[in-house]
């Protein structure tokens, strides 16, 4: 199923603006975008030209070639990439990245900076997952989710009961999530609302529990710098 952004933007529209938006500090020419795409030049040309019009993007010839980046002075730009980072690609590429771990994974959301739209360049995607699926699992089956995104995604993995257990001990790791913003690639807050209401001992994941490791073991950098 094509994407929210898809089905309003079109394909390459939001490809281009996803690109380019979701990645200030990034300066890309035609061939760069139509690699990162699948757009054929002949396209995105058009897109480009209307985009830089419209002020969303602006242009700067270096050498022969004309580099385009995100114009974050647009009167639009924080809402048009808040959308986007909903929409067009980012909770679509983790979900899929997560679907071989099946039920293991119960809930998976996007948190921190990435989530509040508050993030610097080159941010880290902080990804949040529980159910009964292994670190090392999860963390493997990211690696290629990091390649599409350009970001590094570093995982946090818990058990339902583990974390229901935090927020009932009033860790502030686990409070400050649940307090937070979600960007959400597997189940929804009504989810999240009910787990986080359940007593640590009903909270038991997919398969019933598991018991839980060290915190330490839990978070950790992905890998790619």
């Amino acid at each position: 199923m094509k994407s929210l952004a898809h089905q309003l933007l079109g394909q390459t529209r939001s490809a281009v603006l996803g690109a380019l938006l979701l990645h200030p500090e990034s300066a890309l020419h035609v061939r760069e975008l139509a690699r990162l795409t699948g757009a054929s030049p002949g396209s995105l040309h058009r897109e480009l030209r209307l985009l830089s019009d419209l002020g969303l993007l602006s242009r700067q010839e270096v050498g022969r070639q004309v580099h385009y980046r995100a114009n974050p002075d647009s009167p639009v730009y924080l809402e048009l990439a808040g959308f986007l980072r909903k929409t067009a690609g980012m909770a679509d590429v983790l979900r899929d990245a997560l679907s071989p771990l099946g039920n293991k994974v119960r809930l998976a959301f996007v948190y921190g900076s990435v989530a509040a739209g508050t993030e610097r360049p080159r941010s880290d995607v902080d990804l949040f997952v529980l159910g009964t699926a292994g670190f090392a699992d999860v963390a493997h089956a990211l690696a290629e989710a990091q390649t599409t995104l350009r970001r590094d995604v570093n995982p946090t993995v818990m058990t339902a009961r583990e974390f229901a257990q935090r927020l009932a001990d009033g860790d502030g790791f686990a409070r400050s999530v649940a307090a937070g913003a979600r960007l959400w690639v597997i189940g929804g807050e009504d989810d999240f609302a009910e787990l986080a209401a359940h007593r640590p001992a009903e909270a038991t994941g997919v398969h019933g529990g598991r018991s839980a490791a060290p915190a330490g073991r839990h978070r950790s950098q992905s890998g790619r710098r």
